[in-house]
């Protein structure tokens, strides 16, 4: 059962570009079957396609010369007068991966166009001096909610979602609120992994995501990160799930896992780099500030929050605040870039929980109840940054409701809203 990913349409618009297409994400997130769909779309269009899975194949001498493999293409009469598509998975694992897509790319574009996906940013990220200009880079996450309803549940209407007007929003909601807080209990404990979703049973359920993740630890982290602490590294994430939405000091987990205060600051750049946690920045005038203050901490999936904690929840009312805080870091990474999204903090200890920066300020609240008014903290930031206009959102249990010049929005219902069309 192959489910539309959403990132799908927005590299539909590069395929025709010169450029290296890099898709990023976790391991098992669904960056093989979205590099088979793409082949198959490019073959129905009248492409030529040919996908090439790296780790698979590490043993075949061409990937260890680029020009080696395009004798190899090119024997395969693989390279022609008509344009190749060339697929590879997992492309990391190549030995100079940054100057062998280089050398194809500079002997035989146009006529190939590069589409690579693979699981680790760090080790991507080497590649960039190879590729400057020369690449597009995607990040597929795990299952977005929307995508979790499609994957799970009959078409209805919020296919369509999100949706831009406040009217379509209110009527999902009085329709379909309470099979929305059903579906959302089972997101929020069980996350978005493809296989994980896709698995009926329980037992099963646990079984593949405690696979998926123990793989990720054998064959990332300690073979291919070459961490040797593996122990300290568990702990770790043990740790930053059991504070999602939490600020994060470095010297205090540094004394409590007896390592290093540069060994913790590697293991984190770790876990952001293969789409574990991500470390969301406070928001500053002062760049340096900025770059000074402790970063939040938020779980990529909830998988791994389940992974570390075996943590369920019985009922949507009984859902910690923590996990409808990190919930709505989830949805709003499918709705903004990620650079663009921050949490405000005043030296007193008020705080935004987010804050999306761009044209205008959003400004969003969680509070896991329905008597909300509108947070002090709120006017506080409009008089210290009145040069853009403000979207006020609060997320509530169930109250969905726009007055006080402010949007409170559920969170089950916050991804059936494009922000962006609020005003």
């Amino acid at each position: 059962m192959f489910i539309k990913r959403r990132l799908f349409d927005k590299i539909l618009p590069w395929l025709d570009s010169p450029h290296i297409l890099i898709i990023k994400g976790a391991r098992r997130a669904g960056k093989t079957t979205l590099l088979q769909f793409l082949k198959e779309y490019l073959e129905s269009q009248g492409q030529r396609a040919a996908l090439f899975s790296v780790d698979q194949l590490l043993f075949e001498p061409y990937f260890k010369d680029p020009l080696l493999f395009e004798k190899y293409l090119r024997r395969e009469g693989l390279l022609g007068e008509e344009r190749l598509f060339l697929l590879l998975d997992e492309f990391q694992y190549l030995t100079d991966p940054g100057l062998f897509l280089k050398v194809l790319y500079d002997r035989l574009s146009p006529g190939l166009k590069l589409i690579v996906s693979g699981s680790s940013s760090l080790e991507i990220s080497r590649t960039r001096e190879f590729l400057t200009g020369r690449k597009i880079e995607f990040v597929l996450e795990r299952f977005s909610f929307l995508e979790f309803l499609a994957a799970v549940s009959p078409p209805k209407i919020w296919e369509k979602a999100p949706f831009e007007t406040w009217e379509e929003a209110q009527e999902i909601f009085a329709l379909y609120q309470n099979e929305l807080k059903e579906r959302f209990l089972e997101y929020v404990n069980w996350g978005g992994y493809p296989e994980v979703i896709l698995t009926s049973s329980t037992e099963q359920k646990e079984v593949i995501l405690r696979e998926i993740l123990a793989t990720y630890l054998q064959k990332d982290v300690a073979a291919f990160l070459q961490v040797e602490n593996i122990s300290a590294f568990n702990h770790l994430i043990r740790i930053l799930a059991a504070q999602v939405g939490s600020l994060l000091n470095k010297s205090e987990l540094a004394d409590t896992l007896k390592i290093r205060f540069e060994t913790v600051s590697r293991y984190l750049d770790i876990l952001e780099g293969t789409f574990i946690f991500h470390l969301l920045r406070p928001y500053f005038r002062n760049v340096r500030k900025e770059v000074s203050k402790n970063p939040k901490v938020y779980a990529r999936d909830f998988g791994i929050i389940y992974f570390a904690l075996r943590r369920t929840f019985n009922t949507y009312e009984g859902v910690s605040g923590h996990e409808i805080e990190n919930f709505v870091f989830r949805e709003l990474m499918e709705q903004f870039p990620l650079e663009d999204i921050y949490f405000y903090r005043t030296r007193s200890g008020a705080e935004i929980d987010f804050l999306v920066v761009r044209e205008k300020f959003y400004l969003i609240e969680c509070k896991f109840r329905n008597k909300i008014r509108i947070p002090k903290i709120f006017l506080n930031f409009e008089e210290r940054y009145p040069e853009k206009e403000k979207i006020r959102v609060v997320i509530t249990k169930d109250y969905l409701e726009r007055k006080e010049k402010a949007y409170f929005i559920p969170a089950f219902v916050l991804p059936l809203i494009r922000l962006e069309g609020l005003r």
